[in-house]
Protein backbone atom coordinates (compact mmCIF):
# COMPACT_ATOMS: atom_id res chain seq x y z
CA UNK A 1 0.00 0.00 0.00
CA UNK A 2 1.28 3.19 -0.82
CA UNK A 3 2.00 5.88 2.05
CA UNK A 4 2.22 9.26 2.18
CA UNK A 5 2.32 12.31 4.44
CA UNK A 6 -0.19 13.64 5.75
CA UNK A 7 -0.09 16.86 8.64
CA UNK A 8 3.56 15.78 10.04
CA UNK A 9 2.60 12.28 10.10
CA UNK A 10 3.13 9.15 7.73
CA UNK A 11 0.03 7.25 6.33
CA UNK A 12 -1.23 4.61 4.61
CA UNK A 13 -3.01 6.36 1.07
CA UNK A 14 -6.81 6.21 1.43
CA UNK A 15 -7.11 7.64 -2.03
CA UNK A 16 -6.70 5.76 -5.57
CA UNK A 17 -6.66 7.28 -8.83
CA UNK A 18 -8.88 6.82 -11.50
CA UNK A 19 -5.77 6.56 -14.18
CA UNK A 20 -4.11 3.60 -11.67
CA UNK A 21 -4.50 0.10 -13.18
CA UNK A 22 -7.89 -2.08 -11.89
CA UNK A 23 -11.08 -1.50 -11.58
CA UNK A 24 -12.21 1.94 -9.49
CA UNK A 25 -15.18 0.48 -8.47
CA UNK A 26 -13.07 -2.66 -6.59
CA UNK A 27 -10.58 -0.79 -5.22
CA UNK A 28 -11.04 0.62 -1.30
CA UNK A 29 -10.88 4.78 -0.23
CA UNK A 30 -11.68 7.81 -2.37
CA UNK A 31 -11.31 7.48 -6.00
CA UNK A 32 -9.83 10.65 -7.69
CA UNK A 33 -10.92 11.95 -10.95
CA UNK A 34 -9.33 13.26 -13.91
CA UNK A 35 -9.95 16.72 -14.02
CA UNK A 36 -11.37 16.12 -17.32
CA UNK A 37 -13.82 13.59 -15.88
CA UNK A 38 -14.45 15.33 -12.95
CA UNK A 39 -15.83 18.28 -15.35
CA UNK A 40 -18.13 15.99 -17.17
CA UNK A 41 -19.82 13.76 -15.15
CA UNK A 42 -20.67 17.75 -13.48
CA UNK A 43 -21.79 19.12 -16.46
CA UNK A 44 -23.92 15.47 -17.28
CA UNK A 45 -25.46 16.61 -13.83
CA UNK A 46 -23.79 13.90 -11.67
CA UNK A 47 -22.12 15.03 -8.69
CA UNK A 48 -18.30 14.74 -9.77
CA UNK A 49 -16.97 13.22 -6.70
CA UNK A 50 -15.41 14.39 -3.96
CA UNK A 51 -11.79 14.19 -5.55
CA UNK A 52 -10.27 15.72 -8.23
CA UNK A 53 -6.81 15.47 -9.72
CA UNK A 54 -5.26 18.53 -11.34
CA UNK A 55 -2.14 18.83 -13.75
CA UNK A 56 -0.11 21.68 -14.18
CA UNK A 57 -1.91 23.19 -16.96
CA UNK A 58 -5.22 23.05 -15.31
CA UNK A 59 -7.06 26.24 -14.36
CA UNK A 60 -8.19 25.67 -11.15
CA UNK A 61 -10.64 28.75 -11.69
CA UNK A 62 -12.66 25.77 -13.46
CA UNK A 63 -13.01 24.12 -10.11
CA UNK A 64 -13.54 27.11 -7.95
CA UNK A 65 -17.39 26.85 -8.29
CA UNK A 66 -17.65 23.51 -7.07
CA UNK A 67 -15.38 23.89 -3.77
CA UNK A 68 -17.65 22.94 -1.70
CA UNK A 69 -18.37 19.21 -2.75
CA UNK A 70 -14.62 18.90 -2.67
CA UNK A 71 -12.88 17.44 0.16
CA UNK A 72 -9.40 16.09 -1.77
CA UNK A 73 -7.74 18.29 -4.68
CA UNK A 74 -4.53 16.48 -5.84
CA UNK A 75 -1.91 19.04 -7.62
CA UNK A 76 0.33 17.13 -9.92
CA UNK A 77 4.21 17.61 -10.57
CA UNK A 78 4.85 15.06 -13.36
CA UNK A 79 8.85 16.65 -13.83
CA UNK A 80 11.49 18.29 -11.83
CA UNK A 81 11.21 21.76 -12.37
CA UNK A 82 7.55 22.19 -12.81
CA UNK A 83 6.32 24.77 -10.43
CA UNK A 84 2.61 25.65 -11.87
CA UNK A 85 1.26 23.65 -8.57
CA UNK A 86 2.82 26.43 -6.31
CA UNK A 87 0.46 28.66 -7.57
CA UNK A 88 -2.76 26.67 -8.19
CA UNK A 89 -2.05 25.87 -4.22
CA UNK A 90 -1.94 29.65 -3.15
CA UNK A 91 -5.20 30.26 -5.17
CA UNK A 92 -6.97 27.55 -4.07
CA UNK A 93 -6.19 28.46 -0.63
CA UNK A 94 -5.95 32.10 -0.53
CA UNK A 95 -8.38 33.48 -3.35
CA UNK A 96 -10.88 30.43 -2.99
CA UNK A 97 -10.36 29.41 0.34
CA UNK A 98 -10.66 25.73 -0.10
CA UNK A 99 -10.70 23.88 3.37
CA UNK A 100 -10.35 20.61 1.74
CA UNK A 101 -7.19 18.57 1.99
CA UNK A 102 -4.69 19.59 -0.57
CA UNK A 103 -2.43 16.72 -1.63
CA UNK A 104 1.33 17.82 -3.99
CA UNK A 105 1.74 14.63 -5.76
CA UNK A 106 4.75 13.77 -8.11
CA UNK A 107 8.28 14.21 -8.65
CA UNK A 108 9.22 15.58 -5.35
CA UNK A 109 11.79 15.89 -3.37
CA UNK A 110 11.58 16.38 0.53
CA UNK A 111 13.81 19.62 0.24
CA UNK A 112 10.35 21.01 -1.88
CA UNK A 113 7.96 20.07 1.27
CA UNK A 114 8.61 23.49 3.42
CA UNK A 115 8.07 25.37 0.57
CA UNK A 116 4.76 23.34 -0.31
CA UNK A 117 3.57 23.90 3.02
CA UNK A 118 3.99 27.25 2.23
CA UNK A 119 1.91 27.72 -0.66
CA UNK A 120 -1.06 25.42 1.20
CA UNK A 121 -0.59 21.87 0.48
CA UNK A 122 -0.98 19.91 3.72
CA UNK A 123 -0.37 16.03 2.50
CA UNK A 124 2.27 14.69 -0.21
CA UNK A 125 2.76 12.22 -2.07
CA UNK A 126 6.67 11.94 -2.94
CA UNK A 127 9.18 10.35 -5.24
CA UNK A 128 8.88 6.60 -4.37
CA UNK A 129 12.70 6.38 -3.83
CA UNK A 130 12.35 9.12 -1.36
CA UNK A 131 12.69 8.65 2.42
CA UNK A 132 9.26 9.53 4.36
CA UNK A 133 10.85 10.50 8.08
CA UNK A 134 13.47 12.53 6.57
CA UNK A 135 10.77 14.44 4.84
CA UNK A 136 8.33 14.56 7.79
CA UNK A 137 11.70 16.46 9.52
CA UNK A 138 12.45 18.71 6.03
CA UNK A 139 8.83 20.58 7.10
CA UNK A 140 10.84 21.99 10.28
CA UNK A 141 14.03 22.77 7.98
CA UNK A 142 13.40 26.85 8.55
CA UNK A 143 11.91 28.94 11.18
CA UNK A 144 12.03 32.34 9.59
CA UNK A 145 10.42 33.53 6.74
CA UNK A 146 10.38 36.89 4.67
CA UNK A 147 7.30 36.38 2.57
CA UNK A 148 3.72 35.67 3.70
CA UNK A 149 2.05 32.11 3.60
CA UNK A 150 -0.15 29.84 3.91
CA UNK A 151 0.81 28.58 7.38
CA UNK A 152 -1.28 25.74 8.13
CA UNK A 153 1.48 23.22 8.29
CA UNK A 154 4.44 24.87 9.52
CA UNK A 155 5.28 27.34 12.31
CA UNK A 156 7.81 30.21 11.11
CA UNK A 157 8.10 33.98 12.33
CA UNK A 158 8.22 36.40 9.95
CA UNK A 159 11.08 39.07 9.86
Amino acid sequence: MRQIIRRHEIVADDAHYADEAGSPGTQPGRLVATLAQWLADIAAGKTGGNAVLIGPEADVQQVAAHLSQLTLIVVDFPKIGEGRGFSQARLLRQRYHFQGELRARGVLKRDQLFFLARCGFDSFQLDPNEDLRAAVAALGTYSVAYQGGIDQLVQVERR
